[in-house]
């Protein structure tokens, strides 16, 4: 008597794997963030641009090293600043950071700036030294 065997092939299931790849799915859709990000718009002006007369009524808020702030040149700290723009929200307000000022704290003047009901927030190109 002759036996012959057959050697079958086993089969490899896909199941498995599609159900990994629909877990990773599940998991990618769940820590994502899908929402907008908040977006900060930034508008830079430059030094070098002659002034319009928009740019003569404007507020400079200067934003010192040692987190001090200036408006049109006299100490003020950040209440007060918030306050005198909430005075006069229509008015451009041009943000100078100083060279070295963390994006935090320029972030911060920035959000009590828009807390007080200024919509025209620019950027004043810093000072570069020749």
């Amino acid at each position: 008597m002759m036996f012959t065997f057959r050697r079958s092939r086993a089969a490899v299931s896909l199941t498995p794997l599609i159900d990994v790849v629909f877990i990773l799915l599940i998991f990618f859709m769940l820590v994502s963030n899908l929402q907008r990000t908040n977006r900060i718009d930034l508008h830079i002006s430059d030094r070098n641009s002659a002034p319009t007369q928009a740019q003569d009524r404007a507020f400079l808020v200067t934003i010192k090293r040692d987190d001090a702030l200036q408006l049109d040149g006299q100490p003020v700290s950040l209440a007060q600043l918030r306050g005198r723009i909430a005075l006069q929200p229509q008015r451009q307000v041009v943000l100078e950071p100083a060279a070295g000022v963390s994006l935090q704290q320029t972030v911060n003047v920035l959000d009590q700036l828009r807390g007080a009901g200024a919509s025209q927030v620019s950027f004043l190109q810093a000072r570069t030294e020749e």
